[in-house]
């Protein structure tokens, strides 16, 4: 069963989304959030963060077309 986000939780998902999109075009490509993992885990780690990013496009990009959308990445979250 899904609940779905309440107010509070999706502006803060949204400011989240924002941070990412740093290109600003509503979409979150994987050069992004490669580079959200870089800054989080630091360059220099023994987490593959190619791996991080493909798998987390596996499971968000539910259109498969390259990108994670706002609505892809809310709709996981519910």
């Amino acid at each position: 069963m899904n609940i779905p986000l309440n107010k509070h939780e999706t502006e803060e998902l949204k400011k989240f989304f924002v941070e990412i999109d740093q290109d600003k075009n509503g979409k979150i490509d994987r050069q992004e959030l490669k580079q959200l993992l870089e800054t989080i885990w630091g360059k220099n780690t023994d987490l593959d963060i190619t791996a991080a990013v493909e798998s987390t496009f596996n499971k968000c990009d539910l259109n498969h077309d390259g990108f994670i959308t706002f609505d892809e990445l809310a709709s996981l979250a519910e």
